[in-house]
């Protein structure tokens, strides 16, 4: 019991022997633990390098589908150009009503205007709105390339450096816990952006398709506020995008500014995950950005 720092009281002896089977078993397993943590966190970070240059900025890579010699956009509107007409009708015929009974001429003028809304949506649609996607598209892949300062294209790489790399410092006190949270989160993004923009192109396609009928009775009450918010649904989804990237990029620049000025020795442990949890914070942010930008853009509604 001397060996084992003990005393010579026998009295103390189980205390003393619990204390040193204590030490050996922390020394023994520490390392061991160790061990494990650090090969789970390689193989989170080799999945997260894989996944997210498979998915990661697939709605950067992949440009939003031809909206202009889009084929289903124009079999929407070639089986639905008799509605257009008919609706049409039905709001001249409800405001030349209006006109007799008021015996006023702004009938007559909202007629004239609805009509030519909708001779010049009809004509310009799928320009001015396949312009708009294309504009969108390349801000897109610009913004995100400022913010990660390369002009090779390779987003998901840089992302995952970024991320990454500063959690494997030994001064980041749950560092490799925190590889897995981000790795995590950083996947999720991903896949969820990915479907979001599978979405948003397809509600852009039914949007202009129907967009014309809309415009057919903008001289009714109805038909205004139908046009008004068809307008701004298709701005919405055209906006998605951009400010998606946008949201992105401020994530990325958060990640990668010094959690400390220059010539300052920052606290240990925590400024790095600090910003790293931020950033994932605001690219999730990006996730809920859609019905945001709807309600920003609607006309309310009485």
């Amino acid at each position: 019991m001397l060996a084992l720092g003990c005393s010579l009281a026998p009295w103390d002896w189980d205390d003393c022997v619990a204390e040193f089977l204590g030490e050996v078993v922390d020394r023994t397993l520490s390392p061991i633990f160790k061990l494990l943590l650090e090969a789970i966190a390689k193989v989170v970070i080799e999945a997260v390098e894989a996944v997210m240059k498979a998915v990661a900025f697939l709605w950067i890579y992949i440009p939003t589908g031809d909206v202009q010699n889009n084929g289903a956009i124009s079999w929407i509107h070639t089986r639905t150009t008799f509605i257009m007409i008919s609706v049409a009708t039905l709001a001249v015929i409800v405001g030349a009503i209006q006109m007799a009974v008021s015996h006023r001429g702004e009938p007559l003028r909202d007629i004239l205007k609805s009509l030519l809304t909708m001779v010049v949506v009809n004509a310009g649609l799928l320009s001015v709105v396949g312009a708009l996607v294309d504009y969108a598209d390349q801000f897109s892949g610009w913004i995100i390339g400022e913010a990660l300062a390369t002009n090779k294209h390779d987003f998901a790489k840089e992302l995952t450096i970024r991320m990454v790399e500063p959690l494997k410092s030994p001064t980041e006190l749950l560092g490799f816990a925190m590889i897995i949270f981000v790795g995590i989160l950083m996947v999720i993004c991903a896949i969820i952006q990915l479907a979001l923009m599978v979405v948003r192109y397809g509600m852009l396609v039914l949007l202009v398709g129907i967009f014309p009928i809309t415009t057919a009775a903008t001289n009714t009450e109805m038909g205004m506020m139908w046009f008004k918010r068809s307008l701004a649904w298709l701005f919405g989804f055209i906006l998605y995008k951009p400010v998606a990237a946008l949201i992105y990029a401020a994530a990325i620049t958060m990640i990668s500014t010094p959690a400390a000025p220059k010539g300052v020795t920052p606290p240990k442990g925590t400024p790095e995950m600090l910003n790293i949890v931020m950033g994932v914070t605001m690219m999730l942010l990006a996730v809920v950005a859609l019905p945001a930008i709807l309600r920003f853009v609607s006309p309310k509604t009485s």
